[in-house]
């Protein structure tokens, strides 16, 4: 828990807002859960793509036209909110971290500790149990990064493979139009039979129900449970045993996520909706998975050829959004940690 100097501090901030945040709460009567529950479906339409596209063979024109259509048809800000949502979920599993929000809130006061996870989503990480939330957090994000660019690199090299097929090697025609229509997809988003109707019972966790399993809501094989069939194994440069620290560049997705949580923790978040809005949209989030879409358009818009529309699909339509999303972990440094030497002149 935190020192009792900041915490006086915040309590005193808290106490101002408590009326501001009472009377916020009168006026958010739906269900800040259910929001909760439909923000995720947009990370789960995107990760059960990723599913479909791992699984499903390349074979002709039609099949890549299907294949860029998945990928593009993903709108940045509904991805940021869902993998935010789905990252509060995970938190929220934390036996640990639950007893410490709830903790605070028996000392300090329920009002208080929600007010300062809300104006500053950065405090509930600092609560006692909020290192194994991080920890938990970390883990998901790097799984679910891993899976994406493992699906990343058989389309990049699906696309040098196939450029010796007549197909795949004849100029694409009406490209224009082409990358006018991942536009449009990606402005429109998933439709609403993106995700198949047996997730549903399976995209919501309960709190404080345990660290994540492999397979479990959060995990490091959830997404492949879901669908069902063997293991796949994720390729990685990255050892077995690796452990990872917060990238402090991109630490506010997992504040965020922690944030939500901690008002889970509390039964808050119905009656502070605008709040729980607000914190899943994590700006640094968006403005990575832009640039992914602004490069995929771009490299579509250079593409000459069928064969270079699968690696503009590899390269941006996967490989960047994975890395966005792994970008909230960075190695950590240690003893064992090689260190590249100078040669010397």
């Amino acid at each position: 828990m935190r020192s009792l100097a900041v915490w006086t501090t915040t309590a005193a901030v808290a106490l101002m807002g408590v009326a501001n945040a009472q009377s916020t709460g009168a006026t958010d009567n739906a269900s800040s859960d259910g929001n909760l529950r439909s923000a995720v479906n947009a990370y789960a339409a995107y990760q059960s793509d990723v599913s479909e596209l791992r699984a499903s063979q390349v074979e002709n024109a039609e099949e890549l036209e299907t294949a860029l259509d998945r990928v593009a048809r993903h709108n940045r800000d509904s991805f940021t909110r869902g993998w935010i949502a789905y990252g509060a979920y995970t938190a929220a599993q934390s036996p640990a971290f639950v007893q410490g929000v709830r903790d605070a809130a028996a000392y300090y006061g329920r009002d208080a500790v929600i007010w300062a996870v809300t104006v500053d989503p950065s405090y509930a990480r600092g609560l006692r149990g909020g290192a194994e939330a991080t920890r938990v957090l970390l883990d998901s994000a790097n799984a679910d990064s891993a899976r994406i660019i493992n699906v990343a690199d058989r389309y990049q090299e699906l696309a040098y493979s196939i450029q010796r097929q007549r197909w795949a090697n004849s100029v694409a025609p009406r490209q224009d139009a082409r990358v006018q229509r991942v536009r449009t997809l990606g402005a429109e988003g998933a439709p609403a039979n993106a995700v198949p109707a047996d997730y549903a019972p399976r995209l919501s966790a309960t709190t404080a129900s345990g660290s994540p399993s492999a397979n479990s809501y959060g995990g490091r094989r959830f997404w492949d449970s879901l669908r069902g069939g063997p293991e796949v194994v994720e390729v990685s440069s990255t050892p077995a045993n690796a452990r990872f620290s917060v990238n402090a560049t991109r630490a506010q997705a997992l504040d965020r996520m922690a944030a939500v949580a901690a008002l889970q923790a509390l039964d808050a978040t119905d009656s502070h909706q605008s709040a729980v809005t607000q914190l899943l949209s994590d700006p640094r989030s968006r403005d990575c998975l832009e640039m992914a879409q602004l490069q995929l358009y771009q490299c579509m818009s250079a593409a000459r050829f069928r064969y270079e529309n699968a690696f503009c699909l590899g390269q941006h339509g996967l490989r960047d959004v994975g890395q966005c999303i792994g970008a909230v972990a960075q190695p950590e440094v240690t003893a064992m940690t090689p260190v590249t030497s100078t040669a010397r002149p």
